[in-house]
């Protein structure tokens, strides 16, 4: 039985980190499907007039593995890249666990339609700068989520905030009791003490 695809709309971006200094930035990117064996990778043209701002409108496939999208183990990596004739410069990239992006997860019902979503680039240096506009959706045999991506907690991170997939935020723990609540704590135990030997 043929597995599920994704198609994807590699479609903008916004607002990147200029690293040719000088000249208007040719940039092109890179889609990556990892975490498989096969490593599937496809390659946007290179727009030569949008600089900081480049469109591309580029449709891409990807066949999907089920069983290790369910477990959450593939990730989809857009790697964004300036075109130069002395070398091409890395400008970031976004990465998404292809988890974060299956219909029972989103709320984007049976993946039939294209849903738009926006992330924060990662510069090589780890700071945020820019944007990255794509939509997809599943086509095919629907996947059916491991219980891992079941279902999204709220306090998961929207990727819109953060840029590369879910934040799981772990509760703290409780506050250790005031030096005040100790010390009454010790009195009363002294007081305790005290009672069982004038019994």
């Amino acid at each position: 039985m043929k597995g599920p695809t994704l198609e994807l709309n590699i479609n903008s971006a916004s607002d990147l980190e200029n690293v040719n200094h000088i000249t208007k930035m040719n940039v092109y990117a890179v889609v990556t499907l990892s975490g498989d064996k096969k490593i599937q990778k496809a390659k946007t043209g290179v727009d030569r007039y949008g600089g900081s701002n480049p469109n591309w409108n580029h449709a891409v496939k990807f066949s999907v593995n089920e069983r290790l999208a369910g477990e959450g183990r593939l990730t989809l990596v857009v790697g964004l890249f300036s075109s130069r004739l002395l070398g091409n410069k890395d400008i970031g990239e976004v990465e998404v666990p292809l988890g974060y992006l299956l219909p029972s997860t989103n709320g984007n019902g049976n993946g039939h339609e294209m849903k738009f979503v926006t992330y924060q680039v990662r510069t090589p240096s780890e700071k945020m700068k820019g944007s990255l506009t794509f939509s997809y959706r599943f086509g095919g045999t629907p996947i059916i989520s491991g219980p891992a991506y079941q279902q999204v907690p709220a306090s998961w991170a929207s990727p819109s905030q953060h840029g590369y997939g879910p934040h799981c935020y772990m509760p703290q723990p409780p506050p250790p009791p005031h030096n005040e609540e100790i010390r009454l704590q010790k009195a009363g135990l002294v007081v305790s003490a005290l009672s069982l030997f004038r019994e």
